[in-house]
């Protein structure tokens, strides 16, 4: 599921908010707008908006248009979700359920834990501790002694008033989905709501301790609901990054269906499992042809390549790290010194190679071999490749079914 997580960790930030005003459409799908302001709210959020301003426009014109097809395709799945009824698939209802009360618990015990305050007795008795860290410290154990046993009387004082009930003792085997485990006021608890621990039906020491887990978190739950604590707003984002990878997760159930298939792929793309060599790289590059010759010259006679890129290199990188280019995939370079580095031997000082950011001296300080891997090894890898290929005609199909509609006027 790798491919998935990856795919929403680039797009679930950038799902539509429900708040945002109405201002320019740039795209519409279905009934959806995508509007301008929800475009430059995404690419703030993005990881390269710290770099955005200081791009230049052909680059900030790439990533608009990149994270407006992200917009687009996070919109058309999320749709394509609903209209295949993944709302009522049960695994989905019940992760949001799950989701939704550990969201209103924990907005429950932050509310406990900020009612906390250290008596002025108790800050009297520390008024001693001159060490800074020490001071903060015994607070810190202070407020969290509190915590744990306002925490534990909050449960108490809740199992009573929602008049809890634990049945699991009195239950005979065998037990399943639908067993009761636990009741209240107004909620039952059924061992399915717990069985995605992977909780034996037999082992009941287990399956008590989940129980409480989850009636601890119910409870809380209750009562954040009682006080008003809201999270609308939350579990919408979420459900639509649910929804949306459940359908993700369906798709590759049907393009993968078992491990053959990804056999299968491999032996068609067996360039999947190749590891180009990698090498280290030193350089100097300079602009005079005569300094370059110069500067090969002494490196011969034994001078060391990297202090002379201290003074003499051309290239911001290189003079930022004296000549030391890092680790360098092959036919990743000019073509010029690829050609060169093919056979170079290691250590060894290249003759000048000349290309249009001038001239340059190169050495292997390094290599590492290339390498072919086998299907064991590089077995998420194929995964990835054959979602990618099946993903991309998906997508461009699910476009037209989803009525897209461009809205984004000529300027």
């Amino acid at each position: 599921m790798k491919y998935f997580t990856l795919f929403f960790s680039l797009t679930f930030s950038t799902f539509i908010p429900s708040f945002v005003l109405a201002d320019q459409v740039l795209v519409k799908i279905g009934n959806i707008d995508i509007t301008e302001s929800q475009l430059e709210k995404a690419l703030k959020a993005a990881p390269f908006a710290t770099q955005f301003p200081s791009m230049d426009e052909k680059d900030q014109a790439y990533l608009r248009g990149d994270m407006l097809m992200r917009l687009i395709h996070s919109e058309a799945l999320f749709q394509e979700a609903k209209q295949s009824g993944l709302e009522n698939d049960p695994d989905y209802t019940q992760e949001i359920k799950q989701f939704k009360a550990g969201l209103l618990a924990q907005r429950y015990l932050n509310e406990l834990h900020k009612g906390i305050e250290i008596p002025e007795t108790y800050k009297q008795q520390l008024s001693n501790i001159q060490d800074t860290n020490a001071l903060e410290a015994a607070k810190s154990v202070y407020i969290a002694r509190q915590y744990k046993q306002r925490k534990q009387l909050a449960l108490a004082n809740l199992k009573q008033k929602f008049q809890v009930q634990n049945l699991l003792n009195d239950l005979p085997p065998p037990i399943s989905s639908d067993t009761i485990l636990a009741k209240g006021d107004n909620f039952v608890i059924k061992f399915r709501d717990i069985q995605n621990t992977n909780i034996k039906a037999d082992d009941k020491t287990a399956i008590n301790e989940s129980l409480e887990d989850w009636l601890e978190t119910l409870l809380f739950a209750l009562e954040a609901k009682n006080m008003g604590i809201d999270v609308d707003n939350q579990i919408q984002d979420y459900s639509r990054h649910l929804l949306s990878q459940k359908l993700l997760e369906n798709l590759e159930k049907q393009w993968i269906p078992d491990e053959k298939n990804l056999v299968d792929y491999f032996q068609r793309h067996p360039e999947l499992g190749y590891i180009p060599e990698r090498r280290q790289i030193g350089q100097i590059v300079v602009a005079d042809k005569s300094l370059a010759e110069e500067l090969r010259a002494k490196i011969v006679d034994g001078e060391s390549l990297f202090k002379l890129a201290e003074q003499y290199t051309i290239d911001p990188y290189g003079k930022q790290h004296s000549g030391d280019m890092g680790w360098l995939k092959e036919n990743t370079g000019l073509p010029a010194i690829e050609n060169t580095l093919k056979n170079l031997p290691d250590g060894q000082v290249s003759e000048v190679i000349k290309t249009a950011k001038g001239y340059h001296l190169i050495m292997i300080v390094n290599r590492k071999p290339a390498e072919q891997k086998s299907f064991a090894d590089i077995k998420d890898r194929v995964r990835r490749a054959l979602i990618n290929e099946k993903m991309t005609p998906y997508l461009e199909q699910l476009l037209v079914k989803q009525h897209i509609q461009w809205k984004i006027s000529d300027r």
